[in-house]
């Protein structure tokens, strides 16, 4: 079996914590033979404490399904926004008040102001922090844009102007934008191809829309928490947030 895991709200609880019961429950399935993994909308530098102390060296991936590491440490897959693309979405932007951004280039933040206590939370903790300028030549694996009066606005912009992007659009201004095929339902086809197991002896768990692909390419989806209504419905079942164990009960009761 392969078990796929989001990291936030999935594994990791609000307060950015993995509880020790679910990296015992884990660990404990990947001593019983199971292949474990991990999908995150997290860049690698955010990613990797946690995924350090799962054990986890690969497969993974990281910004959602942009960047897919192996077993062996190679890259199966790197899906990038063009600078062209990137440059054209930012420079009308830089002289704004109302809206901040991102230009994620591996663990560097190129954004429009680096004094901006928006980039003081806790993904960018130990991460470069850098002033964005047009003509940088800057292929993207992410853009992150927030604004709570024109996130909306920003999405449908994005949308017309490259419709065949990725958009997640999250309730509390922020909006990222990934380039096509970056999602983690096809990061998680490609790696359990890479390791031989079957679509039906797949289980994915996860929160969010960014979830919503992986969860409904497994052979089994397990919604966790306070997810997405949509993942809720399309998943084969809900489980109790990180906070209350949920993913740590579902193994215990159904693979240790």
């Amino acid at each position: 079996m392969l078990l796929a895991f989001d990291l936030d709200k999935t594994l990791v609880t609000d307060d950015f914590t993995l509880p020790q019961a679910i990296e015992l429950a884990i660990r404990a399935a990947r001593d019983r033979g199971h292949l474990v993994t991990v999908l995150t909308g997290r860049p690698l530098a955010a990613a990797r404490p946690y995924l350090d102390q799962l054990g986890i060296t690969g497969p993974f991936s990281v910004n959602h399904g942009g960047q897919v590491i192996g077993v062996d440490g190679r890259e199966l897959r790197r899906r990038r926004i063009p600078a062209r693309d990137v440059d054209g979405l930012l420079e009308g932007h830089l002289g704004a008040t109302d809206v901040e951004f991102s230009c994620i280039v591996d663990d560097v933040l190129w954004v429009r102001d680096p004094d901006d206590g928006r980039w003081e939370w806790a993904h960018t903790r130990s991460r470069r922090v850098d002033r964005f300028r047009t003509g940088m030549a800057l292929d993207a694996d992410k853009l992150v844009f927030y604004s709570q009066q024109r996130s909306t606005e920003l999405d449908r912009e994005v949308a017309a102007r490259h419709p065949d992007m990725l958009r997640y659009l999250w309730g509390d201004g922020f909006l990222e934008v990934l380039p096509a095929q970056a999602d983690k339902g096809s990061a998680l086809a490609l790696i359990a191809e890479d390791r031989g197991v079957p679509r039906s002896d797949v289980v994915a768990f996860g929160d969010g829309l960014n979830d919503f692909t992986m969860v409904t390419w497994a052979g089994h989806g397990v919604a966790v928490g306070d997810a997405h209504p949509n993942l809720v419905a399309a998943a084969a079942e809900h489980i109790a947030p990180p906070e209350q164990g949920g993913v740590a009960s579902w193994i215990e009761a159904n693979v240790l």
